[in-house]
């Protein structure tokens, strides 16, 4: 089912808009570490994180919503269990190569990431690590899928898939604000975009997204 008319651009712009102002708000009041190395074990960034990302969602739902079948116009369908796991397996595969032939020349990954501090202890740093992880591993993936793959994407399909593909990658490296990173994160964008379009769905891409998230996190605080 195709929705009645396309979504109006300022109110496809409007979840990324909202999503920034809402992080900028309850940043400023909940005041979470500034050094991200440290704030790993923050409850505080962390439920900054998940806020950020639930009105993400939210706004992107609500935008689908008004303008017709949620599912068709995010990509929310469903695609068996061996393709997802393959597809997504496939597409972390191909980011990771990526990322890793560009790195010597854009040092993007160094750009984009961090070293976080050896664990502190405790169960409140626990916890932070615990909320932080859930927002780097599923609440991003989910927000930056259903976002840029589904809404983004789908809106520019009508200038044909390649176009789509690729302006809604370069849009996702620029919206992570690091120009360091910009290349490999527009190369992620491109892979979990080629995902979306081969398979017609979000939810191989949000798999290896939250693979490659939560994979990058094990790893970097394993190495502190």
């Amino acid at each position: 089912m195709r929705p009645e008319q396309p979504v109006p651009w300022p109110l496809v712009v409007a979840p990324l808009v909202l999503q920034l102002a809402a992080t900028i708000l309850v940043a400023t009041i909940l005041q979470p570490p500034s050094n991200v190395d440290v704030a790993v074990y923050s409850l505080r960034y962390g439920a900054v994180l998940l806020f950020s990302y639930a009105v993400l969602v939210g706004a992107t739902v609500v935008v689908a919503d008004r303008f017709g079948d949620v599912r068709e116009l995010l990509a929310l369908h469903r695609v068996g269990v061996a393709r997802t796991i393959g597809n997504a397996l496939l597409g972390l595969a191909a980011a990771s190569v990526v990322a890793i032939v560009l790195e010597p020349v854009f040092h993007g990954i160094r750009a984009q990431g961090f070293t976080p501090e050896p664990f502190p202890g405790g169960a409140a740093h626990a916890a932070g690590f615990a909320v932080v992880a859930l927002g780097f591993a599923v609440a991003a993936p989910i927000g930056e899928e259903l976002y840029f793959r589904g809404l983004l994407l789908g809106r520019l399909l009508g200038h044909g898939p390649a176009i789509a593909v690729l302006v809604q990658a370069a849009v996702f490296g620029a919206a992570h604000f690091t120009p360091a990173a910009f290349p490999v994160l527009t190369l992620y964008g491109i892979v979990f975009g080629v995902l979306r379009v081969r398979t017609s769905s979000v939810l191989p891409g949000a798999l290896a997204h939250g693979l490659n998230n939560g994979f990058a996190l094990a790893l970097a605080v394993a190495s502190a």
